[in-house]
C-alpha cells in the first residue's frame, strides 16, 4: 500500500508539472512490489479521472475531439485486439518489454528529437499510429510509443496538445480496461485500489502544479525521464 501511494503520489507531481507521465511512472514503481497486471488494473481508474478533467478542460474538447477520435479508437481496438488474443497484457514476460518502451521513451525524450508530420498526413498516419500504440499498450500497458512522439511531432500548441492527449488517454484507459476484465484481473480489490489511489495522485498534482511556479518544469521533465530510463533500464535487464 505505501508503495502504491507513493508510486500515485510522484505520478501525480509529474502531470502537474509537466501535464503527462503518471502511467510509466505509476506502472514503473508499483511494478517493484506488485505483479505487473495488478500494477496496470490499479492505474486505470486514477489516469480516467485525471484525464477526463484534462481532456475537458482548455476549451480545446470539441476540435481535439473531431481532429483525433480516428487514433483514439484505432489505439483502443488495438489495445482491446492485442490483450484479448494474445492473453499477455500485464503478464511476467511483458516486464522486460515495458522496460524496453520506458526507455526507447525516455531516450527520444531526452535526445530531444522533435520529428515534424505535416497536417495533410493526419488521415492515415492517425489510425495506423493508433493500432500500432494499442498494440503496445496490449501487452505492456503503457501507450508511450509511437504514440507520445508522433503526437509531439504534429503542429499543436502546448493547451491544445495536453487536451488532445487527455482525450486519447481515456480512450486508451477505457480499452485497457476492458481488456483487464476480459482477463480476469480488474478485480474488487484492485477496483478499491485505484479509487483510493485518487487521493495520493490529486494530491500529487496540487503538489507538482505548485512546483511549476517554483522551479523550471523542463529541469523538472529531464529528470523525469532519467528516472523512468533507469527503471526502463532495471526492467529490460533480462534481455541482457
Amino acid at each position: 500500500m505505501l508503495v502504491v501511494a507513493v508510486a500515485f503520489l510522484l505520478a501525480g507531481i509529474s502531470k502537474g508539472v509537466v501535464g503527462m507521465g503518471l502511467p510509466p511512472i505509476a506502472i514503473g514503481i508499483m511494478s517493484f512490489a506488485l505483479p505487473l497486471s495488478d500494477a496496470i488494473a490499479i492505474m486505470v481508474i486514477p489516469t480516467i479521472t485525471t484525464n477526463f478533467w484534462q481532456a475537458f478542460y482548455g476549451g480545446h474538447f470539441r476540435p481535439m475531439m473531431r481532429r483525433f477520435w480516428p487514433l483514439g479508437v484505432a489505439a483502443a481496438a488495438g489495445v482491446i485486439l492485442t490483450g484479448l488474443v494474445l492473453g499477455k497484457l500485464g503478464s511476467s514476460g511483458a516486464v522486460a518489454w515495458l522496460g524496453l518502451v520506458l526507455v526507447l521513451y525516455a531516450t527520444i525524450a531526452l535526445l530531444a528529437w522533435r520529428p515534424r508530420t505535416p497536417r495533410a498526413s493526419e488521415g492515415w498516419a492517425n489510425p495506423v499510429i493508433g493500432v500500432a500504440s494499442g498494440a503496445v499498450a496490449g501487452v505492456t500497458g503503457i501507450a508511450a510509443i509511437p504514440f507520445l512522439p508522433y503526437m509531439q511531432s504534429l503542429e499543436l500548441t502546448k493547451d491544445e496538445l495536453v487536451q488532445a492527449l487527455g482525450i486519447l488517454f481515456v480512450f486508451i484507459t477505457l480499452a485497457l480496461a476492458v481488456a483487464l476484465v476480459g482477463q480476469g484481473t480488474f478485480d474488487t480489490a484492485n477496483v478499491a485500489g485505484g479509487v483510493a489511489a485518487n487521493v495520493p495522485v490529486f494530491f500529487g498534482i496540487w503538489l507538482g502544479q505548485k512546483l511549476r511556479r517554483a522551479a523550471s518544469p523542463e529541469t523538472f521533465r529531464k529528470v523525469f525521464l532519467i528516472g523512468m530510463l533507469a527503471i526502463g533500464l532495471h526492467m529490460a535487464r533480462s534481455f541482457l
